[in-house]
């Protein structure tokens, strides 16, 4: 088995090398998208320094759709008073299915940008490279619903590899701890690569495989949404009108969410972008645990009274549900400040060195099988 193994490692590292390495050296990068946004784009995702309070949800909402007469909200990212961020606005330009996206000041109720389209800026082009390898959507593709979606395809298929690629190196080098520290440098070249192969391997593959288990999860959750709301060639909803009541009062929403649970702090509010769909209102019910995400827990609310209809309180579900919650900041690393966003960036350059190493492994070992024959 471990002679077989080896065999598919060495072939699969070789076909899958450069998306693999695009889709890691991305990641290494994003890890520190806030930090890159606030230096090249301090005046657009930041905000100064303020002791001025927010102004009321439903204020900023309406000052939205007078500055953005041709779009709809379609969900709006809010940060706590004395954030350094500025609250990131997703519209929906009327006549289209096109999110865009807009910065916000949340003191003045001013945009401090226009609708962008979502690989604008340099950090959101890399999110878009880093999932979909930007093979999504392109028009001489669109002949069928896989094709369509070919990017979120092949992220879902280096997830699996990623995650074959961490188990495999692990048994077929079982013994690892015993000469993780091992670095024979005065032996000939192909030793060394070797063992650098298996040290900077062993090192990594924690978060890697942390990293494939988390990104197959979300790549296979929103290809299987995509594919059961639009496999059967169901067109997204184009945005014509306001799916919503002006007469719903925005912090009047807010407020009954924190009521719903103790402690609870809103972070996300979803308008209604399609027919039917609520309100919802999402945050962070009061945890210890630090991996669990900021969105957790949500209460919707209907679109056109703004009557109560349910809540999500992710205190009260299982291991399960919440395992699953904290795949969002195990994947991008924001679980433990600015050393695990190092660690996590670290690791994601280590797959370059494996690339030369098992690359010169595999060429060195093939050549020398062809002298034998």
């Amino acid at each position: 088995m471990r002679k077989t193994l080896h065999k598919w490692h060495g072939w699969l590292g070789i076909i899958f090398m450069i998306p693999f390495l695009l889709i890691c050296l991305t990641g290494s990068i994003l890890v520190f998208k806030k930090e890159i946004d606030s230096l090249l784009l301090p005046e657009v995702a930041t905000l100064a320094p303020s002791e001025a309070p927010r102004l009321p949800y439903d204020t900023l909402k309406d000052r939205v759709n007078e500055q953005l007469p041709a779009y709809e909200m379609g969900s709006w990212e809010i940060f706590p008073a004395g954030h350094d961020e500025a609250d990131r606005v997703f519209v929906i330009k009327e006549g289209t299915d096109i999110w865009h996206k807009v910065h916000l000041n949340p003191y003045t109720g001013e945009l401090q940008s226009q609708p962008t389209e979502p690989s604008h800026y340099l950090t959101d082009w890399l999110v878009e490279l880093h999932y979909t390898l930007l093979l999504n959507d392109i028009e001489w593709l669109e002949f069928s619903f896989a094709t369509e979606h070919l990017g979120l395809l092949i992220g879902l298929t280096l997830g699996l590899f990623l995650l074959f690629m961490g188990v495999s190196g692990l048994i077929m080098y079982r013994r690892f701890w015993a000469r993780f520290f091992t670095l024979r440098w005065n032996q000939r070249m192909l030793v060394v690569f070797s063992d650098l192969h298996k040290m900077a391997g062993t090192f990594a593959s924690p978060v890697l495989l942390v990293l494939g288990i988390t990104g197959v999860y979300y790549n296979g959750l929103i290809f299987y949404e995509e594919w059961t709301e639009h496999g059967g060639g169901q067109e997204h909803h184009i945005m014509t009108e306001r799916l919503y009541s002006d007469e719903v009062n925005i912090d009047t929403l807010v407020a009954d969410s924190r009521e719903r649970i103790d402690g609870f702090k809103p972070t996300y509010l979803l308008f209604p972008f399609e027919p039917e769909l609520p309100f919802t209102v999402f945050g962070r019910a009061p945890t210890a645990n630090p991996l669990l995400s900021n969105y957790g827990s949500v209460s919707n609310y209907d679109a056109q009274s703004g009557d109560y209809l349910s809540t999500y309180n992710l205190n009260e579900q299982g291991v399960g549900m919440k395992t699953l919650d904290s795949f969002r900041r195990l994947h991008f690393g924001t679980w433990g400040g600015l050393a695990v966003k190092i660690w996590y960036s670290f690791v994601g350059v280590l797959p370059l060195l494996l690339a030369i190493t098992g690359t010169y492994i595999w060429w060195q070992r093939r050549n020398k099988r062809a002298r034998r024959r």
